[in-house]
């Protein structure tokens, strides 16, 4: 009987961790937004006020991309998905390239690069 409820636990258990790593919590858009400002303002050199107005981008882009994409989600329409990205991403270089300087702008283009985003939870 001890046995049978041992076996019961570890599956219960492993059942909570397989729901845990499925969630794919997002992080917080204000810290995502303020670590990457943080960084070009090192790589590429960025002012005071390009910084804050970077960071303030950032979350606006980001607001707009989550609610674009759990429009999109709603529909379950995946290629739909990718091409909405790729038009978001586009929308987010073209609002960058207003408030980096013409010097800036080819060093973030290198940043991109050499900084690929990151594909957690992908299968090939």
């Amino acid at each position: 009987m001890k046995v049978k409820h041992l076996v019961i636990t570890i599956l219960f258990f492993i059942g909570m961790i397989t729901v845990q790593a499925q969630r794919g919590e997002r992080p917080d858009p204000k810290v995502q937004a303020k670590n990457s400002a943080d960084t070009w303002k090192k790589e590429l050199g960025l002012s005071d006020d390009q910084h804050k107005k970077v960071y303030d981008f950032l979350i606006v882009s980001s607001e707009n991309r989550n609610k674009k994409m759990q429009e999109m989600r709603s529909s379950g329409d995946r290629s739909g998905m990718r091409d909405a990205m790729t038009k978001l991403q586009e929308e987010a270089d073209k609002g960058l390239k207003k408030i980096f300087t013409k010097a800036q702008w080819p060093k973030y283009l290198q940043w991109k690069k050499d900084n690929p985003p990151r594909r957690r939870g992908r299968r090939n």
